[in-house]
């Protein structure tokens, strides 16, 4: 017998076929209804772990950054040349630079920065040309993939981690 604090309750069992209660076929016959529908709600039909959603989410932005990259047409001009597109790894050893080598690198892939060329797009400077060889504009593209190096004064001020293998180039 259940005890319940100080008093014992006489429980009497009685068995009644499910079958033919009223109210028991209505509500299988909801279920089958509702089972027959095409699921509606806030959450998924299906278990789905939160780490497959990020993934696909990461894979998606990724896919749209790459194709709005590659739709820029004609602008970013040396942005482009030096970032083939978004790349995860890139994105990681970037956010590791303190403010000096993040504005470094940030001028070096835009081309907003003091080198020749960008200094005579905006009016500060009469020629575009290398201050040191004087052949070529004055572009990040040309400080970096001068092989070896003939920019040997500005290797004095040019940072290590301005180099190919860091940016991903």
């Amino acid at each position: 017998m259940p005890y319940f604090g100080r008093k014992f309750l006489r429980l009497n069992y009685i068995s009644i076929p499910l079958s033919k209660v009223e109210g028991n076929e209505i509500a299988d016959g909801l279920a089958r209804g509702g089972s027959a529908l095409r699921f509606l709600g806030p959450e998924p039909a299906l278990g789905v772990s939160r780490r497959d959603l990020q993934k696909r989410l990461r894979r998606w932005l990724v896919n749209q950054h790459r194709a709005q990259w590659q739709g820029l047409g004609d602008t970013q001009r040396q942005g482009r040349e030096l970032i083939s597109g978004p790349n995860l790894g890139t994105r990681a050893k970037f956010l590791t630079f303190n403010r000096i080598q993040s504005r470094a690198v940030t001028g070096l892939l835009t081309g907003h920065n003091t080198l020749r060329r960008h200094l005579h797009l905006l009016g500060l400077h009469d020629s575009p040309l290398c201050r040191t060889c004087g052949v070529r504009e004055e572009t990040s593209a040309h400080i970096l993939s001068a092989r070896p190096w003939p920019h040997s004064d500005m290797h004095t001020w040019a940072p290590s981690f301005w180099s190919r293998r860091i940016l991903g180039a």
